[in-house]
């Protein structure tokens, strides 16, 4: 089959207008920076990828209505975006108009205009580097500065070294109460408190340990959550002393309200370390874990005895950066709505009517704590997640 036959008539259309063909060009290849050394003969050649698809347009518009045509064409080359380039050579694409079309006339030429005018395949336009944060890594990194703002704060105001047996004694039991909440998730805690009370470093950091060990074990974000708020408030306030007080009694005192802080705050870091690990299913939830995260934050900042600058500043840096990771992060998820069975359903007839997937049982089972997953009940509203 000969060219001609191939191509047909050479009649292109552009956004729909009809351009009579006189010549047309294009320039492939690679885009390559050549780079030249002093003293070395040899240039290096860099390639940086594919040239762009240009194509360079040249035709006419003629007959007794050109000039319709010819305004329809401004019209087009006007449209704002991509417009369909259907040309008997390069086949049909979706273009963008580069550097204005130029359209000649002539009175020694009446009833024709002549059009010039370069496009480039749509999908070879240019596109900016997107810049994204990783919001995740961002609380991971203010819940790490917070750690040690923490600990400092813990081991300048933990000074039993001089004190008395008994009033030692009360400081240990003091933050056993406080990490009681744990024992049920963690096991006992209280061995390496008594061998490392005397040690305030040692002693915060197994502290640590011990309350970020809850997250590895309880597989569940919510039943994590829900651990770590019990913390928020762990332990018993002790009196108020003054300056006339005994300094042992101060110190003890003192002790006691360190041991405790370093609890509560350990809790609140450990459910934002929760929070960032997450990939949570539901706008509703990720707002949820938001909301406990920055009221037990606002708990130690609020707090009688305000935290000191460095503490209270990394506190803030880590609520801002779990606001704003759950919340860039839910805005991209489903939101919850409410179904209610009108008889007992299996979870897998549920999951399939639901979401035309019966692989999601399990989702509706555990958001639902269902209790036999053969018999979804009826007349209970479910918790199920919107489109």
């Amino acid at each position: 089959m000969p060219w001609s036959d191939r191509i047909g008539e050479a009649v292109a259309t552009f956004r729909g207008i009809e351009i009579h063909l006189e010549r047309t060009s294009q320039t492939p290849g690679r885009r390559v920076e050549v780079h030249e050394y002093p003293l070395r003969d040899q240039p290096y050649a860099e390639d940086l990828g594919r040239n762009k698809r240009e194509w360079q347009v040249e035709g006419f518009l003629i007959g007794p209505d050109y000039d319709l045509a010819r305004q329809r064409l401004v019209d087009a080359a006007e449209t704002p975006g991509a417009g369909e380039l259907v040309h008997p050579y390069y086949g049909t694409h979706q273009v963008v108009l580069v550097g204005g079309m130029r359209i000649r006339e002539s009175t020694r030429e009446g009833g024709i205009a002549r059009v010039s005018f370069t496009v480039v395949r749509a999908d070879d336009e240019p596109r900016l580097p997107r810049v994204t944060q990783d919001t995740q890594r961002q609380v991971q990194r203010t819940v790490a500065e917070a750690e040690q703002a923490v600990l400092d704060d813990f081991e300048e105001n933990f000074n039993i070294l001089e004190l008395a047996t008994d009033r030692v004694a009360a400081i240990e039991t003091g933050l056993q109460n406080a990490l009681r909440g744990i024992e049920s998730t963690v096991g006992d805690v209280t061995g390496p408190i008594s061998e490392l009370i005397r040690s305030p470093a040692e002693l915060g950091a197994q502290i640590l340990e011990s309350i970020a060990t809850v997250r590895d074990l309880v597989n569940e974000p919510g039943r994590a959550l829900g651990v770590y708020d019990d913390l928020f408030s762990a332990g018993d306030e002790p009196p108020l002393t003054s300056p006339l007080d005994p300094e042992p009694r101060q110190l003890q005192m003192a002790a006691i309200r360190a041991g405790n802080n370093l609890v509560r705050r350990a809790a609140v870091l450990q459910s934002a370390q929760v929070a960032a690990a997450t990939d949570w299913l539901a706008a509703d939830d990720a707002i949820a874990a938001r909301d406990t995260i920055t009221a037990g934050i606002e708990l130690q900042l609020t707090s009688e005895f305000v935290p000191a600058n460095d503490v209270y500043a990394s506190l803030t840096a880590v609520r801002a950066a779990v606001v704003r990771d759950l919340e860039q992060r839910g805005a991209q998820l489903p939101r919850l709505r409410s179904v209610t069975l009108q008889q007992p359903l299996p979870a897998l007839v549920v999951a399939q009517k639901l979401y035309g997937d019966a692989s999601r049982a399990d989702e509706l089972i555990s958001r639902n704590r269902v209790a036999h997953p053969g018999r979804v009940p009826a007349g209970e509203a479910l918790e199920v997640l919107g489109e």
